[in-house]
């Protein structure tokens, strides 16, 4: 082949390969009208509610009673003052807290798609322990999880820490947040089953007890006082209970 007719072949090659992507362009795609047919409810229930006042205030009041430190060594918390409270304030607690409990199976229930049935399913528990944390600045809760079935926070006090948390330049949830851990990381964020809340005092979080959560520090001075606990469910028709064996819990 003569250096003319190489030079021919190869413009004609080119011309080849450039009609060819002209004709494999992709066009833009067809606008449709995307309808939702349903949605997957993925994940455990975990509810916020408003407490009653006379709660917090007999909590509180009750706690100042109690020893310093006295559930320390059973829970998680990097604090210095977790107390447990009495068999007189369980008993008391219950009577409280009940219809709490019979609020949170009733949403679950509807979460999952299920109906209220008194032959299956029980508001019924036994109150597996009850203890209280005063939180001070640097104080934290790693990231941990309860025994039992069903755990809740009642945020009793809250420092202001608005000023830290405005000034706070991290990527992660910022002083003071709990934070709610479902499921591994995912890429993208949005798609995370991950959630942090700013307390509020007279609020309260349950959840099930196998949930990860941890409580990310706080440098503002001050103290946050909160309530948290753990129930298992009875059989249906069993009256409430306390447990005799309050170490059945890992927060």
């Amino acid at each position: 082949m003569t250096p003319e007719e190489k030079d021919a072949e190869i413009k004609r090659l080119t011309k080849q390969i450039q009609d060819n992507a002209e004709k494999n362009i992709p066009k833009e795609a067809p606008k449709r009208n995307v309808q939702k047919e349903g949605q997957l409810f993925f994940g455990p229930y975990v509810a916020l509610c408003k407490v009653h006042e006379s709660l917090v205030r007999g909590l509180l009041n009750r706690g100042e009673k109690l020893e310093s430190g006295t559930a320390n060594t059973a829970l998680a918390g990097h604090l210095t003052d977790q107390r447990r409270y009495t068999k007189e304030d369980k008993e008391w607690f219950i009577r409280e807290f009940k219809p709490y409990v019979d609020w949170y199976v009733q949403g679950a229930l509807e979460w999952s798609g299920y109906k209220m049935d008194p032959q299956n399913h029980s508001t019924s528990f036994t109150l597996m322990d009850l203890w209280i944390n005063y939180m001070k600045a640097h104080e934290y809760n790693p990231e941990h999880f309860h025994g039992g079935q069903l755990s809740w926070v009642i945020f009793c006090k809250t420092s202001d820490v608005s000023k830290e948390q405005k000034a706070f330049e991290g990527r992660s949830a910022p002083p003071g947040s709990i934070v709610f851990i479902y499921g591994e990381p995912q890429h993208p964020k949005w798609a995370n089953y991950t959630f942090n809340y700013q307390p509020q005092e007279n609020y309260m979080w349950m959840f099930p007890a196998q949930l990860r959560h941890q409580v990310i520090p706080f440098h503002t001075p001050g103290t946050r006082i909160t309530v948290s606990g753990n129930l298992y469910f009875n059989q249906p028709g069993m009256p409430d209970d306390i447990s005799t064996e309050p170490n059945g819990f890992n927060g």
